[in-house]
């Protein structure tokens, strides 16, 4: 879509051109009635809103649908309905704002590029951000902050500021305040974006420090009270890479939540290293964040690593580029600890100074507008997340086991029978099984390959409980009976999978 040289300027698209007040509230569909209705978000017009305002869960985490994001969408110049097309071609249905999408002028096209093709769009604006990090600093000693990650990095460090400051020309002056400055800036956002049909929420900050735990829990609650159905989206770094730094991890994530008590627990960690490796604390990341989600009895979603970057002058080790089946593992592996969401880091590839302390490798779109190889990669394992999610999206997870593994990976749990399991032999794995709220005699057990690069060949033997086994079929978008193997030992599943892959059965049990 995008071709080489020089470009004109899309039709739609924004050039940094100021708007007027009335073209303003027509673009954010508070001057003109839009009809056009998110099919992501279908459910929360009508009876759906209403069920999502009485209980105070967002909308986007009520729907049948699994929630599949990006952020670091199309630049301004390149933010029309046909750019949006292309994401909700490859099997996106919500968008994050950013890549200087985040202000009031660029924000209401982004709204109406994404209503028009059925995707949801959490917004961000610079000017809230800008508050709550301003609104904070001080506020608490250095050993309560910690150095910006790649995503908070990149947002601070090149996303310009706010082309104009939309509170004083509305005649209103900031309050001194910082929680007043937010609740604000917060209720002026509603105000002016909640009605719009692709509104799916706020995206308050990423990967924020714990100076900024109180005015984070501000804008929460601000939203809770006036649009109960919005999302408000914040984003936490990953755990340390040492062992020494897991207490303070834990502490400063219980702080999050009892200061916060977000709707959605959310965190980025991009396990892909140079060469092969993977990070030494993928697996405790997710163990954790796991843990502190069902305790709380709130979703967990997670952004994945879909490009390369070096950060190495700010601390961050190289990471590769993914290939389609480290995509697909990532997902799987999200799968398997219980992700209820999955968001792609990035869509757009940013483009950075030749000098910038993290340099970034091509994403699922190149700076100049080309879809790569990744975006292939993105659009199939997407279709498949699709499926296998919408089935996950309502089930509770119970167990996750890591199977015939040679070295158990920090924050893993070894396989032990069970009552639905006696043994494992073959391939590593990863076992996760699940249970859906209020059926006692299913199980639905997800048999996820622990390597991204082999073929998988994992025996089961199943427990004498277990009484039928079906399959789910991707394709076809159902289970499908399956017919494990009688031996001396009891029945045995046969769970042959491609690298990355996994296999979704439905146990049912006396």
């Amino acid at each position: 879509m995008g071709g080489r040289g020089k470009r004109r300027e899309p039709r739609g698209a924004l050039s940094g051109r100021r708007l007027s007040r009335a073209r303003f509230l027509q673009l954010a569909g508070l001057g003109a009635g839009l009809s056009l209705l998110p099919s992501s978000l279908s459910a929360s017009v009508g009876a759906g809103d209403a069920r999502a305002a009485t209980s105070g869960t967002p909308a986007i985490l009520r729907q049948r649908e699994f929630p599949i994001g990006i952020w670091w969408p199309p630049p301004p110049a390149q933010t029309t309905a046909g750019r949006y097309r292309q994401i909700s071609d490859a099997g996106f249905n919500f968008v994050i704002g950013g890549n200087s999408v985040t202000d009031d002028v660029t924000n209401p096209i982004a709204l109406q590029a994404a209503a028009s093709n059925g995707l949801g769009f959490v917004l961000t604006d610079r000017q809230l951000q800008r508050t709550i990090r301003n609104g904070a600093a001080g506020t608490m000693s250095a050993q309560e902050t910690a150095p910006p990650g790649v995503m908070r990095h990149l947002a601070e460090r090149y996303e310009p500021e706010q082309a104009f400051r939309a509170a004083s020309e509305m005649g209103e002056e900031p309050a001194p305040d910082p929680e007043q400055q937010v609740r604000t800036r917060t209720r002026q956002l509603l105000d002016l974006y909640a009605g719009h049909p692709a509104f799916a929420g706020l995206n308050l900050f990423d990967e924020p420090d714990r100076t900024m735990y109180g005015l984070l829990g501000v804008a929460r609650r601000t939203m809770g009270q006036a649009v109960p159905g919005k999302l408000p989206l914040i984003n936490l770094a990953p755990a340390a890479p040492r062992a020494s730094g897991a207490a303070a991890y834990e502490r400063n994530l219980a702080a999050y939540l009892g200061e916060v008590r977000p709707p959605v627990l959310c965190f980025d960690h991009y396990p892909l290293l140079s060469g092969s490796k993977i990070t030494s604390h993928y697996f405790y990341n997710w163990a954790v964040i796991r843990r502190h989600a069902l305790r709380l009895g709130i979703p967990s979603w997670v952004f994945i690593q879909s490009m390369g970057f070096d950060g190495r002058r700010v601390g961050l080790l190289p990471r590769r580029r993914p290939n389609e089946r480290e995509i697909l593992w990532q997902v799987n592996v999200s799968l398997a600890y219980g992700a209820k969401g999955i968001q792609y880091f990035a869509y757009w590839t940013p483009e950075v100074p030749p000098d910038a302390p993290v340099r970034f490798g091509p994403a699922l779109v190149s700076a100049a507008g080309e879809p790569t190889p990744s975006y292939r990669y993105a659009r199939r394992v997407n279709g498949y997340l699709r499926v296998m999610g919408r089935v996950l999206l309502p089930l509770v997870s119970e167990t996750v086991v890591h199977a015939r593994e040679k070295e158990l990976p920090r924050g893993a749990k070894a396989f032990r029978k069970d009552g639905f399991v006696r043994s494992a032999a073959g391939s590593a794995a990863i076992l996760s099984r699940f249970r859906r709220p209020g059926s006692r005699n299913i199980r639905y057990l997800l048999v996820a390959n622990r390597s991204f690069s082999r073929q998988a060949d994992t025996r089961l033997v199943l427990s004498g409980r277990v009484r039928g086994v079906s399959r789910l079929d991707i394709g076809a978008g159902r289970f499908v009976k399956a017919s494990p193997k009688r031996t001396t030992e009891g029945r045995e599943l046969r769970v042959r999978v491609a690298p990355g892959a996994a296999r979704l059965y439905l146990l049912r049990t006396r």
